[in-house]
Formats: structure tokens, sequence, C-alpha cells
């Protein structure tokens, strides 16, 4: 009886504090209906903005967290039928910094403002607006209370900024029909407003005091929208390919193909969103990067396909039992995506050509792929949540079911979990948890997880998802925080400290790590960093790895910076020395320049696995919507030199578009008698417009 009400005293207290953390002051502005719309040019003196009041009065999240802003910046907001229209005008004392010309690249490297819509009110997720002082535009969608976000989303809005004596000023201009709401009279929307002054490593908010970046419970409200009515967003997208290939794989010495294609966007409801593709093209894609690999586990590879990518925060779990790089060419597939009252819900379902898991790598059987996401809100700002995935071909199936919760709590507090089963086979052999609690701010995070996957966990889930290891019982901690410092030459300090132990099901014990990092920047904007990492790693033999790094950074902060890491330490059975750089610049206002490289030594080298790669990137912005890149790269380790170019036009944004691109991957293979280099080399002329009703 005791333990009965203590539970039930421990439940009523964390319901308490929500309540009272959630009946503090919130900061509301009013959206004020136009006959007339404003034109988007950046420049604020319209005469349409007067209808509006601004407000002010931002509060710094950094360096000084609870602070007023250092500069001044004023918000205004107008709206009718079609468009919600905000503008800033941001005042500047110490300059402004902008040099991203690349759309969805900017983020706390240039002066940039950005809006936070949380169109449901749900205090989870919301949509992200943003713009530099270049009119370089990145926008996004975040669920978990700011804490995932979809960086990949791209939709069709208008925004302008113009640098001004005084400073500088956005206006944007928000299409209602690219986003997802429920309709009433006078909505109440939560809303937010951020701005960050990279001269002064400074990020404010108009909602008062943060805790940390894109928290949508944290934001204010956004008053008074009246809309009866949201037109229905219909976009229709043929496309059409011209290619040319040259592939010695496969013995094609030089063809000509034209291949087409349908995309389908149909949002019938305002709270719902779904899409349609047939014979999608994904060889505009751009190839991964190469990376060096220390272990002996499965590198993980970012999706870059647009199809697998919207609306894939959803799926995101801290155990990936859905990963879509595990699909490869799809010869059609569908999804929707909504919300309705606390409920979100996704579904996906794809008929997959080659799936990388297959039995013979390069000769996959055709399967079916489905995946489920239902989600509920739950106290203020958290959620729990069901992944359903069914994976069908022929003689066999793969099955995960995943449930998931994550609690946001007064005091920062952070609580996650995720229970796993996959099938066939015994349960047990297929099962997957982890339990982890942290206090997390924008300042500090501190955390604890317990993890535990069963034999066949890898075995059974990774024909969807991505799993590096199974069989084990898993304990790792962390901290890590940032000081603050702003005297003396020193702008702040940066320590992260992580341990990790972990054995298998049979109570053997199998790794522990331990890892330290320690960062200074200083006020000229120099930076330099160690790191050390010694673990114990199980295998045919135990082995005792260790790695020591010291980085130089100059700017590091910002985009058009420059870094230099020296590494050496043990790796199983070689010592090694690994030299690493980075170096992003401006040629002119239109053209940027990245370069990397990494020169790894391993002594002895028996294998000849001594690695050096090379990556160059450069891209030529005419317009945000008109553009050259330049994607290429060299690893010696199989002498691979790959060259990725396109010239792009998006003349209707974000679907309609023209792109020419030349792709050329050389590499040596490994056959008898001798090594043959293999050549990949595609020209091809894609063709899209959407017809949009």
């Amino acid at each position: 009886m005791t333990n009965k009400y203590l539970i039930l005293f421990l439940i009523f207290s964390i319901l308490f504090q929500v309540k009272i953390l959630y009946a503090q002051n919130i900061r509301s502005i009013k959206a004020v209906r136009t006959p007339i719309p404003p034109k988007i040019d950046g420049f604020l003196e319209d005469n349409v903005w007067t209808q509006s009041e601004p407000s002010t009065d931002f509060i710094q999240l950094e360096p000084h967290l609870g602070e007023k802003a250092t500069e001044k910046t004023e918000v205004k907001v107008l709206y009718d039928d079609e468009n919600i229209y905000i503008s800033f005008k941001c005042y500047s004392k110490s300059g402004v910094v902008a040099s991203i010309t690349r759309r969805d690249q900017t983020g706390k490297n240039d002066d940039h403002v950005a809006i936070i819509l949380d169109t449901f009110h749900d205090m989870r997720s919301g949509y992200v607006f943003a713009i530099n002082p270049l009119s370089t535009q990145v926008d996004l969608k975040i669920t978990n209370d700011g804490r995932r976000t979809d960086t990949e989303w791209d939709s069709g809005w208008k925004a302008k900024a113009l640098i001004e004596d005084w400073g500088w000023a956005a206006e944007f201009a928000i299409p209602l029909k690219i986003l997802r709401f429920n309709i009433n009279e006078n909505m109440t929307w939560g809303i937010n407003f951020g701005r960050f002054i990279a001269k002064k490593l400074e990020m404010v908010y108009w909602s008062g005091k943060m805790k940390e970046d894109l928290r949508v419970s944290q934001g204010g409200i956004l008053t008074d929208l009246d809309i009866k009515q949201k037109l229905k967003d219909l976009h229709i997208i043929p496309y059409n390919t011209s290619r040319y290939e040259k592939i010695t794989e496969q013995n094609i010495e030089g063809r000509w193909n034209e291949e087409f294609g349908l995309d389908v966007e149909y949002n019938p409801y305002p709270n719902l969103t779904s899409n349609f593709t047939l014979n999608p093209d994904f060889a505009s894609v751009e190839g991964d990067r190469e990376q060096i690999n220390l272990t002996r586990f499965e590198l993980s590879f970012p999706e870059k396909r647009r199809f697998f990518l919207e609306g894939s925060e959803l799926y995101r779990t801290r155990i990936k039992v859905f990963y879509s790089r595990r699909i490869g060419d799809i010869k059609f597939g569908s999804k929707i995506i909504g919300k309705k009252g606390k409920y979100n819900f996704a579904a996906a379902n794809f008929q997959a050509e080659n799936v990388e898991d297959a039995p013979v790598a390069f000769n996959s059987p055709e399967s079916n792929i489905t995946v489920t996401r239902l989600q509920r809100d739950i106290l203020k700002s958290s959620t729990i949540g069901l992944i359903g995935i069914n994976k069908t071909f022929s003689g066999g199936y793969n099955r995960v079911l995943s449930l998931d919760a994550t609690l946001n709590l007064p005091h920062n507090l952070h609580g996650t979990a995720q229970f796993v089963g996959s099938w066939p086979g015994k349960f047990f052999n297929g099962l997957g948890y982890f339990l982890r609690l942290e206090k997390i701010t924008n300042l500090y995070n501190y955390h604890l997880r317990y993890t535990s996957l069963g034999s066949e966990f890898k075995k059974r889930v990774n024909p969807v998802g991505f799993i590096r290891e199974d069989n084990r019982h898993e304990f790792d901690a962390a901290a890590e925080y940032k000081f603050w410092v702003k005297k003396k030459g020193v702008e702040f300090i940066f320590w992260d400290s992580n341990y990790k132990i972990y054995w298998d099901h049979d109570r053997v014990f199998k790794s522990g790590d331990v890892w330290e990092a320690v960062q200074f920047y200083f006020s000229n904007k120099m930076s330099i960093s160690g790191y050390y990492k010694y673990e114990y790693k199980l295998y045919e033999k135990g082995f005792y790895n260790n790695i020591k790094e010291i980085t130089l950074g100059y700017n590091t902060e910002e985009w058009a910076s420059k870094s230099f890491s020296y590494s050496t330490g043990r790796n199983f059975y070689d010592d090694f020395k690994l030299y690493s750089g980075e170096l992003n610049f401006k040629l002119s206002k239109n053209l940027s320049v990245e370069y990397s490289l990494k020169r790894l030594n391993f002594y002895p080298d028996f294998e000849k696995r001594t690695t050096f790669i090379n990556i160059l990137v450069l891209n030529y912005q005419f317009t945000p919507d008109l553009y050259i890149r330049v994607f290429t790269q060299n690893n010696t380790v199989n002498d691979r030199y790959y060259i990725y170019s396109i010239f792009g036009y998006r003349f209707k944004p974000p679907f309609s578009a023209f792109y020419l691109v030349f792709t050329n991957n050389e590499f040596e293979q490994q056959t008898i008698p001798k090594p043959t280099t293999q050549t990949n080399r595609i020209i091809f002329l894609k063709f899209s417009h959407s017809f949009d009703f």
C-alpha cells in the first residue's frame, strides 16, 4: 500500500510541476489582416507594415542566459487568405556577417533571423523558416519539442533581406497552403522569433528566457488568425531524363536511355499531406563522401533522396529501426503524414527493386516494405509512439515493432525509452530496448543510459534498420558543459566526457571506453582543442586501442574557417597517425570553395591500408535557385576518383526544375589474376515541371 501511495504522489508531483511551468507568463503577438500584401524586397518602408505594431525586447540564450539582447530587433506580423507575412528589423553596431549563398546551408555561421511556427499549438512540433543577410533561405520541420529536425524538408516560400547602414532587414511571405494546421476562427498558434549575431556569438529569442534552441514549448503565441478555409494543395510533377551511360562493371560501353516518372503531392485537408512516386529518378543525387573507418563496424551514410527525406523526422529513434539507405531503387512508393487531435500518424509503402541487405549483394530479390508510425501527445510537450515495419520478399519476411516514449519534464529533465521486438525467431533473441535520463540546456548535458540488444537483433532489424552490433548489455554516461568566459581573450571553453561499458548475454565483458575532449575558443577567433580516447575491445583477442588528437582552428564558429588536426594512437594490431585539414572560403560573392584532406598512416602497414582522401567542393550561386556545383573526391586505398557536377535551375521552386549532371566514378576492383579499373560515367538531362492546382 505504501508503494502505491508513493507512486501516486510522484505522478501528481510531475503533473503539478508541468502545470506550474505552463502557467508562467507567455508572450503574445497579434496577427493583423492586411487587404494589400507587402512587396517582399527587404525594404521595410512599405506603408503596409504600418498596420502592425513592432514587438521587440529579445532575450539572450547565449552567451549570457536570460540577459537582454545587446542589439535591438523588431518584428511585425501580417496575414491574408494566402500568406503570413513577417518582417525583421535588425539593428547592428558590430557589423553584419554574411557569406553563405547555398540554400539550406546557413546555421550559426552567418547572421540570421528565424521564425518558429507551431501551427497545431501542440508545443512539440513546428516549422522553421530562416534567412541570412544575403537572402539565403533555410527551412526545416521540427518534432520532439525541437530536439529532432528534418533539415531536408523543402517548400515554396519567399524571403528577401537587405543590408542597411543601421544593420539589416528581412521580409517573409509564407504560404498557408504549405503548412498543416486545424482551421478555426480566431486561431492561436505557437510562435517564436530568433536572431543570431555572429560577431558576438549571441543567440537571442523573442519569447523570453529559453533553455535550448528551437524549444517549441518555450515559445510565445500568435493570436487573431481568422482563416476561414485553406486552399487545397495539389502538385502533379512529371519528369523526363535523357541519360548517357558507360558502366564497365555491367559491360555497358555507351548507351542512351530515356526515362519517365511521376511525383504527386496532395494535401486534401489542412492537417494531412500525401505523396506518391512512380519510377523515381535518384541519379541527380550527389555521391557519399569518403570516410575514415577505424572500427570494425559498418559506416552509416546520410540519406539524400528527396522522397525518403520528407517526413523522416517522425521515424528517427535511438535504436534505428528504419534506415532508408537499405532501400535501393524503387518502382513506386506512397506515403501520408498527418495530425488529428493529439495523434500524429504516418505511413509509407515502397516496392523495392534492390535492397542492400539481400543474400546476394548485387542480386537482391524484389521486396515490398511498409513503415507505419503512430504518436500521441501527452503532458505538456511529451509523446509516446509506435513504429511498425513489415518487409516481405520471395521466401521470407522481416518484421519490427517499436514502442518509444519521450518525456520533457520540468527543470530541464528529459527522459527517453524504446522497446523493440523483431521477427522471425524467438522473441527474446530479437528483443532490444534502452532507457535514458538526461538533464540538458544549451550550456550543459548530462545523461545516463542502459541498453540491451538480443543475440539475433542485428540480423533481424538490419534488413530495414541500422544496428552496428548486438548481443549486449550496455551502460553509458556522458557530461558536457560550455563555459562562457568572455574575458582575458577567451570567449568560451567547452568540455565533453563520455564513459561506456558493455558485456554480452553470456556475461562476457566485451568492451569499455572512456574519452575526454576540451576546446578553447579565443576572442581573436583562434581555437585549440584536445581529445583522448582509450578503449578495450574483445574480438579474437583483447585489444587496447587509444587515440590522442589536437586541433588548431581559425574562425570555426563561422562558415569561412580553417582547421588542422593531428591524431596518433593504437588501432587493433597497428599504430597510426592521422592528419586532417579543412578549409572553407569565398573567392567571390557568388563562388565558395570547400576543401578537406585526410592522411592516415599505419605502422606497420603490411596490408597497404595507408589512406589519402581529398575532397573539393565548388559552388557558384547565380541566384538562390540558379547554381553550378562541382563535388570531387579521391581515395588512394582503391584508387577511386569521383566527380559530380550539376547545373541546376529551379525555375518554379521547389518542384519545377532543370538539371544537367555529369558523374564519373573510377576505382580499382580486386579481380583475378590482377586488379582492374572500373568506370561508371553518366551524363544526363532532367526536366521536371509542377502542375499546381
